[in-house]
């Protein structure tokens, strides 16, 4: 009798101790999923190894690598602090609690990130980074409502509607002297592809600019695709001649770039592997 109480005793604290490893698997959307961060994109985007995306759930920081908008006021400081909190480190990634958000149109999983208790995606809200998006209901909207508003009432990063007018008119002078181009021994970015072979030097406002960490490319279109853009090149092996994040400290400014102007896939370019190349215009 004895021995088949110990037996029973024995079954059900095996079966206990299955269940709870089952409830805190694959199968519960609270359960982390520990990945190390190998590239931040923006503000709200990041990836970790083999290219996996993720998108921020609640989080829309202003656009500087979407090639259907101009560069956000704001956008580039996102990028910087996102990099700057996770890029390296290992994070804790979870799903929505309902699962209601898992992946969106554009193949990104849609996950919240932690750094121990460090909530990644309500501090980009917190301190005014970023928007709360609530196209989705998602579970802690209330309280990233709370935080926005926080961030908007003492004016914090994107808020601050007095350094935001001095961005916005700096981006239009910067727009100005690109309008210089062709004079000063200058040409134009569309003037590009018929210098093919010859060494120039062109004049354009940096609509686009984007690390992709083997090259950091610069465009004068912000679709790069559009057949009259020109693209100036650092590859990676020569980024540490050049300007500590080259990507985010050209983008939105008008640059001379020279050089031996070369055709790659229809498109004008000038690759660069020394500083002397490029010049901002001020």
């Amino acid at each position: 009798m004895i021995k088949h109480i110990a037996v029973f005793i024995l079954s059900l604290f095996i079966f206990t101790e299955s269940l709870c490893a089952s409830s805190a698997g694959g199968n519960n959307p609270e359960q982390c999923d520990y990945q190390t961060v190998t590239k931040v994109i923006d503000g709200d985007t990041f990836e970790y190894s083999k290219g996996v995306k993720v998108r921020l759930i609640g989080v829309d920081t202003p656009e500087t690598v979407d090639p259907r908008k101009d560069i956000q006021w704001f956008g580039t400081e996102a990028g910087k602090k996102l990099r700057e909190l996770i890029l390296g480190r290992k994070v804790c990634l979870k799903q929505e609690r309902d699962r209601t958000q898992d992946i969106d149109k554009y193949g990104r999983l849609l996950r919240y990130a932690w750094l121990e208790d460090f909530f990644v995606n309500a501090e980009i809200i917190r301190q005014g980074y970023g928007f709360v998006y609530t196209k989705y209901p998602f579970q802690y909207m209330e309280d990233f409502k709370v935080y926005e508003r926080h961030a908007r009432e003492n004016n914090l990063g994107l808020w601050d509607r007095e350094k935001q007018v001095q961005w916005e008119r700096e981006v239009e002078r910067n727009k100005s002297f690109a309008k210089t181009c062709g004079e000063v021994r200058t040409i134009c970015p569309e003037e590009a592809l018929k210098n093919i072979g010859r060494h120039r030097t062109v004049r354009f406002f940096v609509s686009k600019s984007y690390d992709s960490g083997r090259a950091v490319f610069f465009n004068s279109k912000n679709d790069f695709h559009t057949s009259d853009n020109f693209t100036a090149v650092i590859f990676e092996h020569d980024k540490k001649k050049f300007h500590s994040d080259p990507a985010d400290y050209y983008r939105g400014k008008t640059i001379d770039v020279s050089g031996k102007i070369k055709s790659y896939e229809g498109r004008a370019e000038i690759i660069m592997d020394k500083q002397s190349q490029i010049r901002v215009v001020q």
